[in-house]
């Protein structure tokens, strides 16, 4: 319909007058109220009330024709009726253009193209807003151009560079992207910023190995890099680790299984400098981007282990192209030490969108400490992770459980959590299982019957992986890191993120169906077993190996090129 979410209004005319264009491209203008908002938010500000002194050039596109009012030509200096993908090559560059409410109106692939050839005619920034969870809808007023076609999320946008902001409405909301052109495939990195992929070499010698360790809290990230640290102490590697924080205190986090005599601990006071204590390291590993300036003039070699954020996904809450969050991450991923990532889509990402190479080695599971075990607990769904984060999408999951109850109630859920969730109104039995030790973790794993993963979106998503590693099936969304080990139908069950009738047939499907179960169990087992611990550590110490080789032979440059 030609009409859209009133609450997303304030937020994109903030944008597009922070912008402070002289031209913009309004397309789908439906019945015409952004041409008139952006009049009095462009030009009232400075006394331009009569049409004639307006400065900035606003033209709009209407697929629809019957849609023509006098608001069109009050408003507008030009309105082009007619489909833009006909259109926009006779058009030339604006400063902004919008496409609020229209991308829904498009198949995935059509939207995609539309996006690209929208951002080549795109001065500062393409402006979008669609529906999380567009209604059906199909013609109206005999405009067929209106009928719903697809639904749109933070992957499907994962080529392009860009900022988001849900703005939730109900249970449904506006989802708003801020799409800026970039020319990250035309700039010039220095070689030091590519390793090439790890292939079997003789052994190096032990490395004293460096790490900068930013916080304690249990995520998989940091559960994965400490496991890295035992494996390669055990290889006889020295490990130090760099911490701030508070006297006495260990950077070792308590739920670790490394031991706290194991390694050296070296304490820095909050405004020390790092630099100084790392010199007798072969190499430092960074585990958070913002170290990377701090350890952009380091002495010895520097690699970032990337293993995602929400602010690599461009979700941090401020669409502004110069906002402090977007400067900063500009700021530390353009220092030219070497990346690796844990999944090929943060490979994109850092392509796309700062002009890195990296190297991809995959998180791997310890398949001893997580395995299949004789019986499973009666049809137990299990979700594991942090209430509070929204992108994991647990508001989702419990919708699917909802809806999975209403047609087979017959199950129970245990949620593994470090805070206690809020939950109201459901109608399934809920076990809360507040911060157990890891191997209480593993046996929830083991005992589920089907493990629910719901995120948004993952950098990697290591979860899921667990749960194979326990014999367990899996009904997860496909949320992007995932696809590194998950395939649809083989070893998981994938639905689009947000989908939650799909999420909730899957659980149905599988709590009834116990020789479909044994399948994906067998399958993800098998799966987990390529991703073994041990084979991707040996990955992780060769890259590592070959960057101290690497500065042994020459200094790392630190042009940008």
């Amino acid at each position: 319909m030609p009409l859209s979410f009133v609450q997303a209004i304030p937020v994109i005319i903030e944008q597009v007058a922070h912008l402070k264009p002289s031209s913009i491209l309004d397309v789908g203008i439906g019945f015409g109220k952004y041409g008139v908002l952006l009049r009095e938010a462009l030009e009232l500000p400075y006394e331009r009330y009569a049409r004639s002194r307006w400065k900035v050039k606003i033209d709009g596109v209407e697929a629809f024709e019957g849609y023509r009012n006098p608001i069109h030509e009050f408003a507008y200096n030009r309105v082009f009726y007619g489909r833009i993908e006909e259109i926009l090559s006779s058009l030339g560059q604006y400063d902004v253009i919008l496409l609020i409410d229209v991308l829904e109106h498009f198949e995935k692939e059509e939207g995609k193209k539309l996006l690209q050839d929208l951002l080549l005619h795109a001065r500062k920034s393409l402006l979008v807003s669609t529906p999380r969870f567009p209604a059906p809808q199909g013609a109206y007023l005999g405009n067929a151009f209106e009928a719903h076609k697809s639904r749109w999320h933070i992957l499907d946008f994962v080529d392009f560079d860009f900022s988001y902001l849900h703005i939730p409405i109900g249970n449904n909301g506006a989802e708003v992207f801020h799409l800026f052109p970039t020319q990250s495939a035309s700039r010039k990195q220095d070689d030091a910023v590519f390793i090439p992929e790890a292939q079997e070499k003789e052994s190096s010698g032990p490395l004293t190995i460096g790490a900068y360790i930013p916080h304690k809290h249990l995520t998989g990230g940091m559960k994965m890099f400490f496991e890295y640290l035992r494996i390669l102490k055990r290889r006889g590697h020295n490990i130090v680790l760099f911490w701030r924080g508070e006297r006495n205190e260990s950077a070792i986090p308590e739920w670790s299984l490394l031991g706290k005599g194991e390694v050296q601990e070296i304490l820095i006071s909050p405004h020390e400098p790092i630099l100084p204590f790392i010199k007798g390291c072969n190499v430092v590993i960074a585990l958070w981007f913002q170290q990377m300036e701090e350890l952009a003039e380091s002495p010895v070699p520097v690699v970032l282990f990337e293993q995602g954020s929400e602010f690599l996904f461009g979700d941090y809450q401020d669409l502004r192209p110069d906002s402090p969050v977007r400067q900063l991450l500009q700021k530390n991923y353009a220092v030219p030490w070497p990346i690796i990532t844990v999944s090929p889509l943060l490979g994109t990402i850092l392509k796309i969108r700062y002009g890195r190479n990296t190297t991809v080695v995959p998180n791997g599971v310890d398949t001893d400490f997580y395995r299949p075990g004789r019986e499973k607990s009666n049809n137990t769904v299990l979700l594991v992770g942090n209430p509070q984060l929204r992108f994991k999408g647990f508001d989702i999951a419990l919708q699917a459980l909802e809806k999975a109850w209403r047609i087979y109630p017959n199950f129970e859920v245990h949620w593994v959590c470090q805070v206690s969730p809020r939950v109201y109104g459901i109608s399934f039995p809920l076990k809360i299982v507040l911060n157990p030790p890891q191997d209480e973790l593993a046996r929830h794993y083991r005992e589920a019957t089907v493990f629910l993963f719901t995120s948004w979106y993952e950098g990697f998503g290591l979860p899921p992986l667990e749960a194979m590693a326990s014999g367990t099936a899996v009904v997860a969304t496909d949320c992007g890191g995932i696809r590194t080990y998950a395939q649809e139908g083989y070893n998981a069950l994938l639905a689009e993120p947000g989908d939650v009738d799909s999420l909730a047939y899957a659980l149905v499907f599988l709590l009834q169906n116990e020789e479909a179960r044994k399948v994906l169990e067998e399958r993800g087992r098998a799966t987990a077993l390529e991703f073994s611990l041990e084979k991707q550590a040996l990955k992780f110490e060769e890259v590592l190996q070959g960057i101290a080789r690497n500065a042994s032979l020459s200094p790392f440059s630190r042009t940008t090129g």
